[in-house]
């Protein structure tokens, strides 16, 4: 059983709303994001980030409210609205390449830790702790955990009478992103998504480890009021085949001493290698790995992993580690080595074709996506993912939505 919850949010004004609401500012680099500060006023950014470009050291608290003094600064210029009622935010993502719908809702912080709403990833009790206080100093979460319900979808035929309806707000962005959203506050609604999710086992993290974890930290252990806003969690919940996964490739800047030819003979000693006369237009088979190189694309056949393997260890990414990137190139830690670069699988091989090709990389290799069943197994058995094996869309914005930790 999920609990889920409607809540009070604060949204942008629709004249608004497409200037406010932000991609993550982990999607821009400094350059960028003192672009959109300069360019847009009313972007959400300017909450996240008050004082970019200042080089005065502060503490943490001490940036984190400058963070809550720009909040109140936005609500003043009455660039936000908060909803009368409590509500399920319905909302759509779409482009030329996908659509996503789902729910908008608060979550319990109690089904995370009593391990319904499932992990794939680890995390940092540094990190942890930061956004923990980033949360409790600025009272409001503006970015929702990115959560996917296994199975059949239910919420398609639930919420049809509203798809179609005119939406609270309908805009685009310059990622040529169209967004939708209903709020939507009749009881009788209400209590049917409520009803839907109490029938569901588990939900899965998509995207937002480190914000479900430090929500959970949020609590007093001793508070029993069901209704403290700090025992819930902003989330967006899409049924699975709402979720669209994409692979992460990876770009390797050296071969570690060989030349082209040499690297070759090197890994056909351990895979099956196949030339490829063209480049490939669709992802690998499982248990294969394109690769780009110099002289040109192959099919590398993958080793089978171990019989005693996990799921994790089972997947095409993890093999690749342990098969080529370690033995051959010496690469043990793709989160610290600074001869892999990580190529989000959205951009195609085209993208890979070309850093080889200008000499920003030595070789690449192209993986095919992992399936949510995977995702699942991993997640259901404890696991951990391999690093950046997975590019998840939707990729939801800041601040469109702004759950208040201070009330419902």
């Amino acid at each position: 059983m999920i609990d889920l919850r409607p809540f009070r949010a604060w949204r942008p004004t629709p004249d608004k709303a497409h200037l406010v609401a932000s991609r993550s500012y982990v999607a821009y680099n400094d350059d960028q994001l003192r672009d959109k500060l300069a360019g847009n006023p009313f972007t959400f950014l300017h909450v996240i980030h008050p004082e970019h470009g200042n080089t005065t050291k502060r503490t943490r608290f001490e940036r984190f409210a400058s963070v809550k003094r720009k909040w109140d600064q936005f609500l003043s210029n009455g660039w936000y609205q908060r909803e009368e009622l409590p509500c399920f935010y319905l909302y759509e993502q779409s482009n030329d390449r996908f659509r996503s719908r789902g729910v908008i809702g608060a979550v319990a912080v109690d089904d995370y830790l009593h391990g319904k709403i499932k992990v794939h990833e680890h995390t940092l009790e540094k990190r942890e702790g930061l956004f923990k206080d980033y949360l409790e100093s600025t009272g409001i979460n503006a970015e929702p955990v990115l959560l996917a319900i296994p199975g059949t979808n239910e919420l398609e035929g639930l919420l049809s009478e509203f798809w179609n309806s005119r939406p609270d707000l309908d805009f685009s962005t310059t990622d040529m992103v169209r967004h939708k959203l209903w709020a939507v506050h009749d009881p009788a609604v209400l209590a049917k998504v409520t009803e839907r999710f109490s029938r569901v086992d588990a939900l899965y993290i998509a995207d937002g480890h480190h914000r479900m974890a430090s929500s959970a930290r949020l609590p007093d252990p001793a508070s029993t009021n069901p209704d403290d806003p700090k025992k819930w969690c902003l989330a967006f919940i899409v049924p699975q085949d709402q979720l669209h996964i994409h692979n992460f490739d990876r770009a390797v800047t050296s071969l570690a001493g060989m030349d082209t030819y040499e690297f070759l003979r090197a890994v056909g000693a351990i895979c099956r290698l196949k030339a490829m006369k063209q480049a490939p237009s669709a992802a690998p088979p499982a248990g294969t790995v394109y690769m780009c190189t110099r002289q040109g694309w192959y099919a590398l056949e993958l080793p089978p992993a171990p019989a005693d393997a996990s799921s994790s260890e089972r997947l095409d990414a993890s093999i690749l580690s342990n098969a080529i990137l370690g033995p051959v190139l010496g690469i043990h830690d793709l989160r610290t080595d600074p001869h892999v670069k990580f190529v989000p699988g959205d951009k195609g091989t085209k993208e890979i074709a070309r850093m080889v090709a200008d000499g920003d990389a030595a070789v690449a290799f192209n993986l095919r996506p992992v399936s949510f069943t995977e995702l699942q197994n991993v997640a259901d058995l404890g696991g951990c993912m391999p690093p950046k094996s997975t590019y998840i869309e939707p990729k939801l914005r800041s601040g469109l939505t702004v759950y208040s930790l201070e009330d419902m």
